[in-house]
């Protein structure tokens, strides 16, 4: 979401040139205009006492519209977000199962990087990883699944026609690249989910989450410097998601919230790697129902004994991903 407001703030619309001084305002009244569509349904829901339906109608909404528009040759699979996540709900009490079902859409992931879709495919496995932590029956599992399916239809249509003109640029891998990126992405994210569930923090799903988003295939200078950039990145987000936790009302989640995406619109231009650090934590605020039970520091404990083998691990794997192959031979022409 953060890559979207930036984009809008930065003017990379169709007709509307850069930030000058004569489209400020036009663009400051974009910005809230698709801040307010986009949450308006979940509000409404949450104002009106429906508080699940707030829930899921919102999550499904923010994936969606990160799914259309940083993937938008594949933005039908938007339909599979519901999906994927009642799926990843139903086969929770199956540990072979939903691990599989997690691990297939990391490795697909890591492969669209071929098409340069793969930041946009998170959205899938960000579902996935949400619902594999929220183990319910057919019932439950239904009626979640169709208020996210609402919020998915409304997130895709703000996409197909509001946002319409926005298109954002990336970098392809040579498909022998993207195949070695897929392995590393399952075999990370695999690696984070099973330490999130052993130590038992709040709402595990972000620890595979914030390596994933963090997670970057090009190394833009040499190998030691790219692994210490990653690493910087997803301590940054974890840290991040710690403070989300230490507010309870909705109202001041709300505002922290708000607080995010305005960083991110001011300094993102110039330091994009802060809408990576910051994709976790505004998921955190959006898809979670409430701050963890255990006091401040004991959940930053236990986050850090998860946190801190899968870091290292996902650190290895880049330097290896990033010194097999030279620079060139990994980005496509």
């Amino acid at each position: 979401m953060a890559q979207i407001l930036l984009a809008l703030a930065a003017g990379d619309v169709p007709g509307c040139g850069g930030p000058s001084a004569g489209v400020v305002t036009k663009m400051t009244t974009r910005i809230l205009g698709v801040l307010v569509l986009l949450g308006a349904p979940a509000a409404l829901a949450y104002w009106a006492g429906f508080n699940e339906a707030a829930h899921y109608v919102g999550l499904g909404a923010l994936l969606a519209l990160q799914l259309s528009l940083l993937a938008r040759p594949v933005a039908g699979f938007t339909v599979l977000l519901p999906m994927v996540y009642a799926a990843a709900a139903i086969t929770a009490q199956s540990t072979d199962g939903v691990v599989a079902l997690i691990v297939a859409i990391a490795a697909a992931v890591g492969a669209a990087s071929s098409q340069g879709l793969h930041r946009g495919l998170v959205a899938l496995l960000a579902a996935a990883l949400i619902g594999s932590f929220e183990p319910a029956v057919g019932a439950d599992v239904l009626r979640r699944g169709s208020f996210m399916l609402a919020g998915a239809s409304y997130g895709f249509l703000l996409a197909a026609t509001v946002l319409r003109g926005l298109q954002f640029e990336a970098r392809h891998l040579l498909p022998q690249s993207a195949l070695g990126y897929a392995v590393l992405l399952a075999t990370v994210t695999a690696a984070a989910w099973f330490a999130a569930r052993l130590v038992g923090i709040a709402h595990p799903w972000w620890l595979p989450l914030v390596i994933v988003a963090t997670s970057e295939p090009f190394a833009t200078s040499t190998a030691r410097n790219a692994v210490v950039r990653v690493t910087v990145a997803a301590t940054a987000s974890m840290m991040l998601v710690f403070v989300t936790d230490v507010f309870d009302e909705p109202f001041a989640r709300g505002a922290l919230l708000l607080i995010m995406l305005s960083l991110a619109l001011i300094q993102g231009g110039r330091r994009p790697a802060l809408l990576a650090v910051l994709a976790a934590p505004v998921l955190v605020l959006t898809a979670s129902h409430a701050a963890p039970h255990a006091p401040p520091l004991e959940f930053l404990g236990q986050a850090l004994a998860a946190f801190v083998p899968v870091l290292a691990l996902s650190g290895l794997g880049h330097w290896l991903f990033w010194t097999l192959r030279s620079r060139d031979g990994r980005v496509a022409a």
